[in-house]
C-alpha cells in the first residue's frame, strides 16, 4: 500500500513537470548561434589585440636596430674636410691634438667620430705635420701612404708626385706596389710612378718646409711645377705654349709682386711671360 501512494505521487509529479514543458518551447535572450558567433569575435580580437602587440614590439626592436645602425653609420662614414684656396694657407687641428699645417691649392680630411678606432687622414697637396708624442695615425695620398708616431715631417703629394721628408721621430712611408722605406730624422723618400721609393739621407730640409715662412725654394725643378706653383700662391693663372723641359733652380717669396717672379723666373729658363689680363700670364720661347 505505501508502494503504491509513492508511485502515484511520482506519476503526478512527472505528469505537472509534462504539462509545463508542453506550454511552449523554453527560450534565451540570444540563439545559440549568436552565442557561439560573440564567442568566435571575441576570440578573434583577443589574437588580433595579441598580434598587433606583438608588431609594436616587433616594430619597436626593428626601429631600434635601423637606428643603431643608421647612429653607427653616421659615426663611422661622418668625415671633415679641409680645403685650402689658392692663395692661402691653413692651420687644421686632429682629434688627437695634431697639428696639420696646409699649403695653398690642398685638401685634407678625415674622420674624427671613427678617430679612436681608425687614425686615417688623406691629403691631396701639401702639408706639414706636427703629431703629438705617443699618436699614431697612417696619411693616405693617390701615390702612397705614410705612417707616423710622434714625429714632425712634410708631405708632398701633387699629381704623380709624392715626397715624404721626415723632420723629428721616424715615419713608414709605402707606395701602391708596397714598396716601404722608414724614414729618420733628415731622411726623404721619393715615390717614383712605378712605385719604387729612392731614399734620401741627411738632406737640407729648409727647402721642403720653407713654404711655411712663404719662402719657395726650387733646386732642378721642372719649370712647368714652377709655375704651378705661382699659380697656387698667387691664384693667377699661367698658360704656355712651350713644351721643353726645363729646370730651374732659385727662390722667391710671397712678398714679392708676381710680375716680378715671372720677370727673373722666365729669362733664366729662356722664356717670357705676355700679361693678357690682371690675373691671366701667357708664357712663350723668346725670340733670341
Amino acid at each position: 500500500m505505501k508502494d503504491d501512494k509513492q508511485h502515484t505521487g511520482l506519476d503526478a509529479i512527472d505528469r505537472q513537470s509534462q504539462a509545463f514543458f508542453a506550454g511552449g518551447t523554453f527560450r534565451w535572450k540570444k540563439s545559440e548561434a549568436e552565442v557561439l558567433a560573440e564567442l568566435d569575435e571575441q576570440i578573434r580580437w583577443q589574437s588580433s589585440a595579441r598580434s598587433f602587440r606583438l608588431s609594436m614590439r616587433m616594430g619597436a626592436m626593428a626601429a631600434s636596430f635601423l637606428l643603431i645602425v643608421a647612429l653607427g653609420s653616421f659615426l663611422r662614414f661622418y668625415s671633415t674636410t679641409v680645403e685650402v684656396s689658392v692663395g692661402t694657407h691653413q692651420l687644421a687641428d686632429l682629434p688627437d691634438g695634431s697639428t696639420v699645417e696646409l699649403n695653398a691649392g690642398s685638401t685634407l680630411s678625415y674622420y674624427p667620430y671613427w678617430w679612436r678606432f681608425k687614425r686615417i687622414v688623406t691629403l691631396e697637396g701639401e702639408a706639414f705635420f706636427d703629431v703629438q708624442k705617443g699618436q699614431k695615425f697612417v696619411v693616405r695620398s693617390s701615390q702612397g701612404k705614410t705612417q707616423v708616431l710622434g714625429t714632425s715631417f712634410n708631405i708632398l703629394a701633387r699629381g704623380d708626385r709624392y715626397r715624404v721628408t721626415c723632420l723629428s721621430g721616424s715615419v713608414r712611408v709605402s707606395s701602391k706596389q708596397n714598396k716601404q722605406v722608414v724614414l729618420q730624422a733628415g731622411g726623404q723618400a721619393v715615390v717614383q710612378p712605378d712605385g719604387e721609393i729612392e731614399l734620401r739621407q741627411n738632406i737640407e730640409t729648409f727647402p721642403e718646409i720653407s713654404w711655411r715662412d712663404h719662402v719657395f725654394v726650387f733646386t732642378s725643378t721642372p719649370i712647368q711645377a714652377v709655375f704651378e706653383e705661382i699659380e697656387r700662391q698667387y691664384g693667377v693663372t699661367i698658360q704656355t705654349d712651350t713644351t721643353s723641359e726645363v729646370f730651374y733652380t732659385g727662390n722667391f717669396t710671397k712678398e714679392q709682386n708676381v710680375e716680378d717672379i715671372l720677370g727673373y723666373v722666365c729669362p733664366a729658363v729662356g722664356l717670357k711671360y705676355i700679361r693678357k689680363s690682371p690675373n691671366l700670364y701667357f708664357i712663350t720661347q723668346t725670340n733670341e
